[in-house]
């Protein structure tokens, strides 16, 4: 089956997420503002109604950082200095930039005649403030904002940024990340996180919120007439919640909503819905492996286990499609960063009996290998587990699954208390920079950051070289020798790689696309606001 693919640039969800909490509150909450301006776009104009869940509130500092859509949401109000289209990184609130010969140093001039949703000017001082409050009080979604020496105001429309040293994915990872928020409102909140004041989600952005229910997780946008990048094409946009996102589709519901079943996606194509498939896949399942455990802290044992699982049956059973079995070296076979030469492990129960054997896992009458008890914990009822101990039995080694609640599962991941555990989630459709982010500890997505370090000494060393280096070509050399480390160390296991599927109605909304390198570090989904803009000519 092939689906249509389309240049523009994207906007939508379903972020799959393994563990996803719901608010316990029963309020709706109207946000209104007397300064802000009204929205009067014509009747005519679509109102796109996207199937979704609950991210929580969508200020700054208070949405979920489980999952990518708090991250969205919030981008819908909130700007940041670049964004990203269909073709990289683009200016945003800052028309251009400069860099100085030695990389340490970015200067920004904004684009003028911003405002506030509350009328207010923005200016150079609101985005040294940020970058100042953000360091005391962390943004959920951020960067490495470690790297960033200073911030400084050189003008009534010029930032510049100081670096400790050259960081590559400066541009994408930090100023296309971090929002720009409005000192006027934040110089006066000390606790940012619980702060729910109207004025919380005044930004520059092309929408303001103008309903948010916390009992159902549903989201009302409505256009800002008054947006500096040009005009709005819809009047609104809706967020529902849709339990049975086919079937609220097909009843008109909603009018587009993402998936990661292939099948969903096929009947709804047969049914007249347009598909977009995400480039690259950008969303992974992994096994992470507990390296204190006396027996998987040896990577024999850790390559035994991948070859004996045959994660292409496993992608093609549980997603459908073409299956992505999972790469060694964790980035997608169809990221421009993937390098072919990596371990691929393709399934053989042979090699996995040969190596359990030569580790001295011997097998009794039963066969069973009776000194190789290993235990998988999850965090929700999973196919992948039920399907890893099916296969595991082949080759005589017995899979206890211990399902835990969400924050059994944290704990357990936090505290080292696991054999292996069972995870996924996205970000690998980013910048390579993911791989030092997880493996040094570092990730602020907390489904990657889970169980991620590794110690190993040449990779550390060029987790750090790929950040400093700015030639692209030499960079992705590096990349590629991580992940040849990676393939052959194998600290985590990716059983496979599954694209999302974005359904929706061409007659109602057809400006969406794929975002290169995905939204923010990552997001292979289409929630992205530019997919709006009729930009000024």
């Amino acid at each position: 089956m092939r689906f249509r693919k389309i240049s523009y640039l994207v906007l939508l969800l379903t972020a799959f997420i393994l563990l996803s909490g719901c608010s316990s509150s029963n309020t709706s909450t109207p946000i209104e503002n007397e300064k802000a301006p009204q929205t009067s776009t014509a009747e005519a104009q679509p109102s796109i109604r996207i199937g979704w869940q609950d991210s929580g509130y969508p200020s700054p500092f208070a949405f979920k950082s489980s999952g990518p859509g708090g991250y969205l949401r919030n981008s819908f109000l909130f700007d940041t200095l670049t964004w990203k289209d269909g073709t990289g990184v683009i200016p945003w609130l800052a028309n251009s930039w400069k860099v100085s010969e030695d990389g340490l140093r970015y200067t920004f001039t904004l684009e003028q005649d911003v405002k506030w949703h509350d009328g207010t000017a923005l200016s150079a001082d609101d985005v040294v403030f940020t970058y100042e409050y953000v360091k005391e009080h962390p943004f959920p979604w951020t960067g490495d904002i470690s790297q960033i020496k200073s911030v400084s105001k050189t003008g009534d429309s010029t930032v510049e940024f100081q670096l400790n040293n050259k960081y590559a994915p400066f541009l994408s990872d930090l100023v296309g990340i971090v929002p720009i928020i409005p000192k006027h409102v934040w110089e006066k909140v000390s606790e940012p996180i619980s702060y729910r004041d109207p004025s919380a989600l005044v930004g520059t952005g092309p929408f303001t919120l103008k309903q948010y229910d916390e009992k159902s997780g549903q989201y009302w946008f409505s256009a800002n007439d008054n947006y500096f990048k040009g005009s709005v094409n819809v009047k609104d946009v809706a967020y529902m919640d849709a339990k049975n996102k086919v079937l609220s589709l097909q009843k008109n519901e909603i009018n587009a909503a993402s998936t990661l079943n292939y099948r969903e996606a096929e009947q709804l194509q047969k049914e007249g819905f347009h598909v977009m498939k995400s480039e690259p896949a950008g969303s992974a399942v992994r096994v992470v492996f507990n390296h204190s455990h006396p027996q998987l802290k040896d990577k024999r044992l850790r390559q035994a286990l991948a070859y004996a699982l045959d994660r292409t049956e496993m992608a093609s059973k549980i997603v459908g499609g073409t299956p992505i079995p999972g790469s060694g070296g964790i980035i997608p076979p169809d990221s421009p960063w993937y390098n072919d030469r990596v371990k691929t492990y393709e399934y053989n129960t042979a090699k996995a009996e040969q190596m359990l054997d030569e580790l001295g896992y011997r097998k009794d009458g039963n066969g069973v290998r009776q000194d190789l008890k290993l235990s998988l914990i999850v965090s929700s009822t999973s196919k992948e587990a039920q399907m890893m101990k099916e296969m595991l039995k082949k080759v005589g080694i017995e899979l206890n699954i211990q399902q835990v609640d969400g924050a059994t599962f944290t704990s357990a991941m936090g505290e080292n208390k696991y054999d292996m555990a069972l995870t996924g989630h996205i970000g690998l459709s980013g910048d390579p920079d993911f791989l030092r982010l997880w493996f040094l500890g570092k990730a602020s997505n907390s489904f990657a950051a889970r169980g991620s370090l590794f110690d190993h000494q040449q990779f550390q060393q060029l987790a750090l070289e790929q950040l400093q280096e700015l030639d692209t070509a030499k960079r992705k050399e590096i990349v590629g020798e991580m992940q040849m480390i990676l393939s052959e160390e194998l600290p985590t296991l990716v059983l496979y790689h599954r694209p999302f599927y974005f359904l929706y109605k061409a007659a109602e909304f057809d400006r969406w696309f794929n975002t290169y390198g995905g939204i923010a570090d990552g997001i292979p989904l289409w929630d992205n606001k530019a997919a709006f803009i009729d930009a000024k000519k």
